[in-house]
C-alpha cells in the first residue's frame, strides 16, 4: 500500500459506500462499487472501535446489517489499530468512541484525509476543530466526486449515487449541489 495516500474513515463513512453495492432495489445505483474504489484508492486507517460498530451493526435483515457485512468480508484490506489506551481523553464534542478515536488516529498518523459523514451535523465543525492543520477533512460525496472528477469512478454513477444518497441518507441536498457543481458540471471542463 505504499505510496498511497494514507486515509482514516469512521463508521458511518463504510456503511454508506458499501449500502448502494448490496441494495438491490431498483432506486439503488449500479454499474460501479464505491467501497471497493475507496480501498484501492487509499492506504485505509481504522481504529478498532470502527470496526466494531460496524460488528454491531451486523445481524439483521435489513439494508445496513447488509452494508456491514460487506465491510466485515473486506476488513483485511484495512489497517485496524488498537487505540484504546493510547487516547488521553476522550473528545467531549458529542462524537462517538469511534468517531473520536478516528480522529486521534488520524493526527497520530498524520492522514492525509479524514474522512466522515457528519456533515449533516454541527459535528462537522467539531471534527474540524480536533483534527489537526495538516490533515484534509472529506466527506463520502466529496469522496465520490473526486472519484468521478480523477476518473476513478463513472460520473454517470456518482450523480446516480448522489441522488440516491440525498433521498435516503438524507444528505444535505444543497451542500451536495455545490460538489456536483464544482466536481461533475465545473470539473468536466478542467
Amino acid at each position: 500500500m505504499s505510496g498511497q495516500a494514507v486515509a482514516v474513515v469512521d463508521t458511518n463513512v463504510l456503511l454508506n459506500l458499501a449500502t448502494p453495492v448490496v441494495d438491490r432495489r431498483a432506486r439503488a445505483p449500479s454499474g460501479a462499487d464505491p467501497f471497493k474504489a475507496l480501498l484501492a484508492a487509499y492506504d485505509v486507517h481504522v481504529p478498532a472501535s470502527v470496526l466494531g460498530e460496524v460488528t454491531e451493526a451486523t445481524g439483521g435483515e435489513d439494508l445496513l446489517a447488509t452494508a456491514a457485512d460487506l465491510v466485515l468480508r473486506a476488513a483485511h484490506q484495512v489497517t485496524t489499530h488498537d487505540v484504546d489506551d493510547r487516547t488521553d481523553e476522550p473528545l467531549e464534542y458529542g462524537l462517538d468512541r469511534g468517531e473520536a478515536e478516528a480522529i486521534w488516529l488520524a493526527n497520530e498518523l498524520e492522514a492525509d484525509l479524514f474522512i466522515t459523514d457528519e456533515f449533516n451535523t454541527t459535528n462537522y465543525l467539531f471534527v474540524s476543530l480536533a483534527l489537526d492543520d495538516r490533515n484534509s477533512l472529506f466527506t463520502s460525496p466529496h469522496i465520490l466526486c473526486t472519484f468521478a472528477a480523477h476518473g476513478v469512478l463513472p460520473s454517470e454513477f456518482v450523480e446516480a449515487a448522489l441522488s440516491y444518497y440525498v433521498e435516503t441518507k438524507g444528505w444535505d441536498s444543497q451542500y451536495v449541489a455545490q460538489l456536483r457543481q464544482r466536481y461533475l458540471v465545473d470539473g468536466e471542463n478542467a
